[in-house]
């Protein structure tokens, strides 16, 4: 009886030894009921081989006057489908409609400095008409007849405007109100068609004849008062011009010796410097403290084109790279490499965020606006 009882213990300290062994080994895989919290993760950045674009379409369609409201750093654009008028953030998004009046005939937009107000041009059976609208006072007034090309000056209180008096067959550069009152003549033209620019920072507006191949440009200077007109620069042909932010010194492209376009820049005592890019001033933008220039350049031109007749007549479209380049230096850098161009550009209305972070531009092939994010 004592043996069965010492057998029975033993037995019994074996089985407790078995469970126990048995619990530490297994019971901490047993499932539980406890809730597990998976981390939240951001697959739009997790997702392998998923590449930010560098240029984006912001617009949903074309556009036409897009302009950077410095203030607000808000895009302020006509859409020419419709006319109608949008803002949008820095980076297309927020997109509002301002007005709900359509703009039919849509042909040319123009912001004053600010973008309170604005000029449009509209076609008509052929004839351009000129309309102001002012949004702060939400007030409008059609312009005279006569008119072919207008601008803003500097402050945007004022227009300049080539006007052609069909009685005397002369044609005048005008100031006037932006409603066209109390205009007054500053200067006689001779040429048709004329391309005026305000000078930066000066009460000196300049106007030259609109580029053409077959003609000599003369790049003048005239008081917003009038006065006699200095000329500074003449001797290229197909020339056309973008002033610097301190209207200092301008942008010229023209054709050069083997008639292409090239790049170069003029000061104000008329010293011209060869700047060796292909490229138009119209695919240009400066940087606020005019060290930098930006622009696209321009590929893809046809052997033998009519420059630059034939690509402002459409005739063709260009296949754009993007570069800056150090005014100082000469220094020339990509501001995106070709293998992250992933479509065709032809650029035009070119113009930096505030913060010079961004350029827009709008694309001539599909008449979007476009981001190229640094």
């Amino acid at each position: 009886m004592k043996k069965l009882f010492i057998i029975s213990a033993i037995l019994l300290v074996v089985v407790l030894i078995f469970l126990g062994i048995y619990n530490f080994a297994f019971k901490k895989d047993a499932p539980t009921t406890q809730q597990i919290i998976a981390p939240v993760v951001d697959t739009s950045k997790a997702l392998s081989g998923v590449k930010t674009e560098k240029i984006t379409a912001i617009s949903d369609g074309g556009v036409l006057g897009a302009i950077m409201d410095k203030k607000t750093e808000e895009i302020k654009y006509y859409e020419t489908s419709t006319g109608l008028v949008w803002k949008m953030d820095a980076e297309g998004k927020g997109k509002q409609r301002i007005t709900d009046v359509k703009v039919l005939g849509l042909k040319k937009v123009l912001w004053s400095i600010d973008a309170s107000k604005v000029l449009t041009v509209t076609q008509k059976e052929g004839q351009n008409s000129f309309y102001m609208y002012d949004y702060r006072t939400q007030k409008g007034t059609l312009l005279k007849n006569g008119l072919d090309t207008a601008v803003w000056d500097n402050l945007g209180t004022k227009i300049f405007y080539k006007y052609f008096d069909n009685a005397s067959q002369k044609r005048t550069m005008d100031i006037a109100n932006p409603d066209g009152s109390e205009w007054q003549k500053i200067a006689d033209i001779t040429a048709r068609n004329i391309v005026i620019a305000p000078v930066p920072l000066t009460s000196l507006v300049s106007y030259w004849n609109a580029p053409n191949a077959s003609e000599e440009t003369q790049l003048q200077i005239v008081g917003a008062t009038g006065g006699d007109a200095k000329t500074i620069l003449s001797g290229k042909y197909g020339a056309d011009y973008l002033w610097s932010p301190d209207g200092n010194k301008a942008l010229v492209s023209s054709l050069s010796s083997n008639k292409n376009m090239t790049l170069g820049i003029v000061s104000m005592d008329g010293t011209y410097q060869d700047l060796n890019i292909p490229t138009f001033v119209s695919k240009c933008a400066w940087s606020q403290d005019g060290k930098t220039v930006y622009y696209a350049l321009a590929g893809g031109i046809p052997t033998g084109a009519n420059m630059p007749n034939d690509y402002q007549e459409n005739k063709f479209n260009t296949e754009d790279t993007f570069w800056k380049m150090d005014i100082a230096t000469g220094k020339k850098d990509r501001i995106i490499e070709t293998s992250e161009i992933n479509g065709k550009y032809d650029s035009s209305e070119l113009f930096l965020s505030v913060t010079e972070d961004a350029l827009y531009f709008v694309n001539k092939i599909d008449k979007k606006l476009y981001r190229l994010e640094f």
